[in-house]
């Protein structure tokens, strides 16, 4: 492990780093002039507009000549988008650097880290929302000096004999994961020493609301597709506990995810009334792994799930990021050095692409078994493709979907890197047709919606936090305005884009002390 400086000096670093990348002072009244206001809330775009920015929040908005005084910041025409939201990471990963790896690479995963809250920003993602978090997890993000506005779910809720808790010791389970539930419904077992009652519904809620968290992820995971040629069995919670979960929360105000990705999990969603799917349904039973097209009843199912009013985030980057591996121009893409520093991209192109061997001895039999490609990186891609039109015909058919990435998502590729990942995720949406205004209000204001922070964020409006990503083109004409953006706008604070860029050498340190979770 490498030597530290001392915390006095960290502190001075992060003192430098923020007033060397800093443009504003958010403390000054703002007024943005020159600008073509688009926000989803809008029935069409406000031309020649100006906004006054004041501590910290959208003060006055208005067309023609500003009002006197202030700070004066001249954007020749630009567009003003909300800040964008992804309501689906995981902040405690590096993109193809499995979570066992971190201290053999240690520098590597430390600089990246310190990238990764302005990789966000460098794309326009002014918020995050982290469905499984820690509190070293969080407190890393917190102690940068940029960084996006940072919501979370507390620790995913899992079962005793469910999804995830097979993996950890039994020894350690309770200290893990102090906030299971149990499911008196269909629960076959407890840890030792441990009381029912202390793992109800409103135990559970009670648990992730005092970690602070604003929404709770439940899991619904068959892992169809799981590695060896002994599949585990994971008890699967019932409908009727999920039901009881998303009562006790939405009574408390906080959305419930359900992670699923079968026609059972679809089915479980619906029956429960949860209000987000976290996936979609990637796993089709009896059906090779890579066919084109859902058995009719799986159609169906998801055909009764875009009309049921539950919310998806489709996260195609969880799909492409296994493609990936066989996909040797996605490292050529020359933003990644934008959002990562480049010897972290050098370790993608060598020592990582060993996850591709490790991926082909774990899961290529089961996936080959049924699939009728020739080769599991033809099997990948197919996959890929067959998820794309799925989730079109979803759109096409008035479901409602929330933006978010997954990201970094799991062990395995390297196709989710931060900020950049989120660009990739919004030209899939457009790529399956998804409407540009849809597009630009599943990333914004519909996402605020679900997970209720519209009071503050999601639209251009008086009286909400100024955080406004600023394009030269137009996203309601090409979804790749969305990587013309000159500036980012958080809290007020104005940021020129190129300084949250990798390649700026804006590199901070976060606390050395917190732990790296493991999973």
């Amino acid at each position: 492990m490498r030597v530290y400086f001392s915390a006095l000096l960290v502190m001075l670093s992060l003192a430098i780093t923020a007033c060397s990348i800093s443009k504003s002072d958010p403390n000054t009244e703002q007024v943005l002039t020159n600008l073509t206001i688009v926000s989803p809330h809008l029935y069409a775009p406000i031309e020649n507009a100006w906004i006054v920015v004041r501590d910290d929040r959208i003060a006055e908005i208005g067309t023609g000549t500003p009002p006197a005084g202030g700070v004066r910041h001249d954007f020749d025409g630009a567009y003003a988008i909300p800040g964008l939201i992804d309501s689906h990471v995981h902040l405690y990963h590096a993109t193809g650097l499995k979570p066992q790896l971190t201290d053999e690479y240690d520098e590597l995963y430390d600089d990246y880290m310190a990238q990764m809250p302005k990789s966000y920003l460098y794309f326009g993602f002014t918020s995050v929302i982290e469905l499984n978090t820690d509190r070293e997890t969080n407190s890393r993000i917190l102690a940068a000096p940029l960084h996006p506005r940072l919501f979370h779910c507390g620790q995913g809720v899992i079962m005793p004999d469910g999804f995830m808790a097979l993996e950890t010791p039994k020894e350690q389970f309770t200290k893990i994961h102090p906030g299971f539930l149990y499911d008196h419904y269909r629960s076959r077992s407890l840890p030792e020493n441990v009381n029912a009652s202390d793992h109800t519904p409103e135990a559970a809620v009670n648990y992730v609301k005092q970690s602070g968290g604003q929404c709770l992820k439940l899991y619904f995971e068959e892992a169809l597709w799981w590695p060896g040629p002994r599949k585990p069995t994971f008890h699967l919670p019932s409908s009727k506990i999920i039901q009881d979960v998303t009562k006790v929360a939405n009574a408390g105000g906080l959305p419930v995810l359900l992670h699923a990705t079968t026609p059972n999990g679809m089915k479980a969603a619906i029956t429960s009334d949860v209000n987000i799917l976290a996936h979609g349904m990637w796993e089709w039973p009896r059906q090779p792994f890579d066919a084109a097209t859902p058995l009719p009843e799986y159609q169906a199912i998801m055909d009764e799930l875009a009309l049921s009013g539950v919310k998806l985030q489709p996260t195609f980057t969880t799909i492409a990021n296994t493609k990936s591996m066989y996909d040797p121009t996605v490292l050529e893409d020359p933003r990644w050095l934008d959002v990562i520093p480049k010897p972290y991209l050098e370790y993608l192109k060598t020592d990582a692409q060993s996850q591709r061997l490790s991926f082909e001895r774990m899961f290529a039999g089961r996936i080959m078994q049924s699939a009728s490609s020739d080769t599991l990186a033809e099997a990948q891609i197919a996959f890929n493709e067959r998820y794309k039109r799925l989730i079109a015909r979803f759109s096409d058919q008035g479901g409602s979907l929330l933006f978010g990435t997954d990201t970094a998502v799991g062990g395995f590729g390297w196709g989710a890197p931060p900020g950049l990942a989120g660009y990739w995720e919004i030209q899939t949406w457009a790529d399956i047709g998804v409407p540009l205004p849809e597009l630009l209000a599943a990333l914004t204001l519909r996402n605020a919606e679900a997970f209720n922070l519209d009071r503050d964020l999601g639209s251009i409006e008086v009286g909400k936090k100024a955080d406004i990503a600023v394009l030269k083109e137009n996203p309601l004409i090409s979804a790749a305005a969305y990587d013309t953006i000159t500036h980012v706008i958080l809290d007020g604070q104005i940021l020129e884009r190129a300084s949250l860029s990798a390649k700026s050498g804006n590199l901070t340190d976060y606390d050395p002390n917190l732990t790296r979770p493991l999973q």
